[in-house]
């Protein structure tokens, strides 16, 4: 997925004709589940699914798509409760990357949004209502807080990181490549996911279209280093907070799911997603499912897999999917993992048995 017109192009061939809004599919005839995974929840959507987030609680789930909308639902009851939509007057682009804020009064609910129309907005979940907005006037593709809440990157389609007062959101750096050529210190193209460290507020990882993973220091204007070797379309970069290994998903037939070790760059195993040579998905999303489990998914063989982080081995699968998973949330609720992906229209919420 790239600029405005290739989310337009995956959005049309994932729109069904005969849309349902946000009804529920208690059927799953799209989508099939295999190993410990369960659905405990489907519905169909307005509009294609581009991204997904639980809130951190693992009270409500997010969803955001190609007509702008953001869509939330109740987790415990499985419905819908919220619709955060732009004005009438804006025109409708998608939705790209979902972010909830913790707040210190834990009855309210803050969010924060990115747009292929080059907005970052912040939603009070709740009221519904726009609390501030910016504009990039670029397509933004992906979004992340630092650990300490005090500030927000976002990263987008002229291959620059711009870190955001999270309070003010006042632009205070922009992340770039330098002038010289004898060195990569930045990234040659389109940014599609950035992570902040998770102990170290001012270290973020991003990555892309030009196979590297940058690593930078958002005080300083260019990155301190990079790990060759990540081909990153979507939300497919993650790193875990006690190991600090990074996770990436890559767009391609080979090696597609990677662990890095984050302090000296090396590739510390390819991780396998049991696919054949005339099968192969090519992903999309990546994420650590906590500290046991590693969640990706993709398109071409259509689906999402839950794989045990020990072991290596697919604990998980859902499949049999009419489009790509281009979004895959993980969470645990009561101490219950629950999972949560979009699949074209379609929502899924899933449990995976323990």
């Amino acid at each position: 997925m790239g600029s405005v017109s290739d989310i337009n192009n995956v959005t049309s061939r994932t729109r069904r004709k005969n849309s349902l809004g946000a009804h529920s599919n208690s059927n799953h005839t799209n989508g099939k589940v295999e190993g410990k995974l369960r659905i405990l929840h489907s519905a169909e959507l307005e509009s294609p699914i581009l991204c997904t987030k639980f809130s951190n609680d693992g009270k409500y789930l997010s969803f955001g798509c190609s007509n702008g909308d953001i869509k939330v639902f109740m987790v415990n009851t499985y419905t819908h409760v919220y619709t955060l939509k732009l004005d009438a007057e804006e025109k409708k682009l998608p939705v790209t990357c979902i972010r909830f804020r913790p707040l210190s009064d834990g009855s309210l609910y803050m969010l924060t949004a990115t747009y292929s129309s080059g907005y970052v907005r912040q939603w009070y979940l709740t009221s519904q209502q726009l609390a501030q907005k910016a504009y990039e006037g670029r397509e933004i593709f992906c979004c992340d807080f630092n650990c300490n809440l005090s500030r927000f990157s976002t990263g987008g389609d002229d291959s620059k990181i711009r870190v955001y007062d999270l309070e003010t959101m006042k632009c205070q750096q922009t992340l770039t490549k330098g002038e010289s050529c004898d060195k990569m210190d930045g990234h040659a193209s389109r940014v599609f996911a950035v992570k902040y460290h998770p102990s170290s507020p001012n270290i973020l990882l991003s990555s892309g279209w030009d196979n590297t993973i940058q690593v930078w220091d958002d005080r300083e204007a260019h990155a301190v280093r990079r790990i060759f070797g990540a081909h990153v379309c979507g939300d497919a970069l993650d790193i875990d907070p006690i190991y600090h290994h990074v996770l990436t998903g890559s767009w391609r037939r080979d090696n597609s799911l990677q662990i890095w070790d984050f302090e000296s760059g090396r590739l510390i195993k390819n991780v396998p997603l049991s696919t054949t040579d005339k099968h192969v998905c090519h992903l999309y999303c990546a994420k650590w499912g906590g500290k046991d489990f590693i969640v990706a998914g993709g398109s071409d063989v259509n689906g999402m897999r839950v794989i045990e982080k020990s072991s290596l081995q697919t604990v998980g699968y859902l499949g049999g999917l009419a489009q790509g998973c281009y979004t895959a949330d993980y969470t645990e609720h009561d101490h219950n993992p629950l999972l949560a992906c979009g699949s074209g229209n379609t929502a899924f919420l899933l449990s995976l048995d323990m």
